[in-house]
């Protein structure tokens, strides 16, 4: 503009702030594997929220404990493979039932863990009885090996002593399940669990940002190679030693506040673009809507021991019986695998072309196009959950392949709220300035960023958040932008801010 303050056009009408959410698709019961959906639809309608609140986490539950104790090759001949492990969070404001919802979707996990110590501490118990005899067996054996060495024996019969007694290897203590844990301590755990391991964190965006500090560089690369399933890994720590991973598996599930979420979609993209937003494949933000119905009721029993059936079959998957194969050349650490059947391989194929074609295009953003792009794997993941997780055997059927292509059509509506929140981030910036626009006394008329940022203020601290606001401010014409001119001494022109008295009077 080259208009000075004392040229104004007359001032225009203020519009409202661009906060609004871009719709998302209403979750589908249909979209859940057999076996679960009585029991997520129990829960929803008994806690008045809705089933996305629970179908999420339930779903990262049933890949997690899939792993890789099973994968998916999703084309007739190459050795592209999936794994069932699934990263997911549930998006939605305080109080909205969301942390119990997620806990009853976690609570079969729980019990499956549960009894996995129970297990641990009873293997625990023979292996310390195991330990002791094994004391006596190699106190017996540096005897053996001292005579002989003392009756010229020789080292050859020493030798034969000591190898007679093999060393005694603790028992691995299998884990499902865990919410906080160091990076080491989590690298321990994947070593012992190589099917995979699932974090849960209420607050999933604080593991993120604890994530993204500097000195947590190893541990955000641990994360970032557990989303795929089949990398290996390895520490090597003094005091821990070497610890070698052949494949970390993890899956992740958790829930955030919209704010939270925007604020973290904000700065992850603007400071490090990293993709780990689009890790979190199976992220929800629904609508609540519909009135409160009270559903004083006992659980579903039936819907819920079919649950729990489910997952403890999902724990306790037998490859062979199940109908995969194993490839030769992949090794002691190989993934035994599915494929598709035919007419689900056609509808696959079909889907990922479109799907390929719009990666290539120039409709997308960035961000959704990283997003998306990652629905190559996702797919496949999601149809071999749903046909395991509907107790079928075999190649993957047609009707799980059609469940996992509905889920990326719903998923897609909802990742892309999730990128479009930046703007409700921006809004909330302008609507924290406009505070102290209308507060007499906080600030001059005209103003400069500047003047704002020196003052401290709660959330206008950041420089970039700061500019966001005033960028809002003046696209809905609650002010205008005035560049000064430059003075004699040069420099760069500062710029002015002046408000609408149409804005003032709303």
């Amino acid at each position: 503009m080259n208009e000075r303050a004392e040229a104004f056009d007359p001032w225009p009408d203020p519009i409202t702030l661009r906060d609004e959410l871009p719709p998302v698709r209403a979750f589908s019961l249909d979209l859940l594997p057999s076996q679960l959906r009585g029991w997520v639809q129990d829960i929803s309608e008994r806690m008045n929220c809705p089933p996305d609140l629970v179908a999420i986490p339930a779903m990262v539950c049933a890949g997690a404990l899939i792993g890789r104790r099973i994968g998916i090759r999703p084309q007739r001949r190459t050795s592209w493979l999936e794994v069932g492990n699934l990263w997911g969070c549930v998006v939605a404001r305080p109080g909205s039932m969301k942390s119990p919802a997620a806990s009853e979707a976690l609570a079969p996990m729980r019990r499956i863990e549960a009894q996995a110590g129970e297990a641990n501490r009873d293997a625990l118990s023979r292996f310390k009885v195991a330990e002791a005899l094994h004391k006596l067996e190699r106190d017996e054996a540096l005897g053996q090996a001292k005579r002989a060495l003392k009756n010229g024996g020789g080292t050859d019969a020493a030798i034969s002593a000591l190898a007679a007694v093999a060393d005694l290897e603790p028992p691995a203590e299998r884990r499902h399940f865990t919410s906080d844990a160091t990076v080491e301590k989590l690298g321990e755990i994947c070593a012992a669990n190589p099917f995979g391991i699932m974090v849960h964190r209420d607050e999933l965006t604080a593991l993120f940002d604890d994530l993204d500090q500097p000195e947590k560089a190893s541990a955000k690369g641990f994360f970032l190679s557990g989303w795929g399933g089949n990398e290996g890994y390895t520490f090597d720590r003094i005091g821990r030693g070497t610890v070698h991973i052949a494949a970390v598996n993890l899956s992740v599930c958790g829930t955030t506040q919209p704010a939270r979420l925007a604020g973290y979609v904000r700065e992850n993209f603007r400071r490090y673009d990293d993709g780990m937003v689009q890790r979190l494949q199976l992220l929800a933000w629904p609508d609540f809507t519909g009135e409160f119905r009270e559903a004083d009721r006992f659980p579903d029993t039936e819907a819920r021991k079919l649950a729990h059936e489910c997952y403890r079959d999902l724990a306790t998957l037998d490859a062979r019986e199940i109908g995969a194969t194993w490839d030769e050349f992949d090794g002691p650490d190989a993934v035994p695998y599915l494929r598709f059947a035919e007419d689900a391989q056609d509808v696959f194929s079909e889907w990922r072309g479109g799907l390929e074609y719009r990666l290539r295009g120039d409709d997308l953003s960035p961000a959704m196009l990283s997003h998306l792009s990652k629905y190559r794997g996702l797919v496949p993941r999601l149809a071999l959950i749903c046909h395991l997780a509907n107790n079928a055997f075999g190649p993957v059927s047609l009707e799980a392949v059609r469940q996992a292509i509905a889920w990326a059509e719903y998923l897609e509506t909802h990742a892309a709220r999730a990128y479009a929140s930046t703007t409700l981030d921006n809004a909330e910036a302008a609507r924290a300035i406009w505070r102290h626009v209308r507060k007499e006394g906080d600030l001059s008329q005209p103003f400069t960023q500047r003047e704002i940022h020196r003052k401290r203020w709660s959330g206008l601290t950041d420089k970039d958040r700061l500019a966001a606001g005033l960028t809002a401010l003046c696209e809905a014409d609650w002010l205008r932008a005035i560049d000064a001119e430059p003075g004699s001494q040069g420099g760069r022109p500062s710029t002015t801010y002046h408000i609408n008295p149409k804005a003032l009077r709303r």
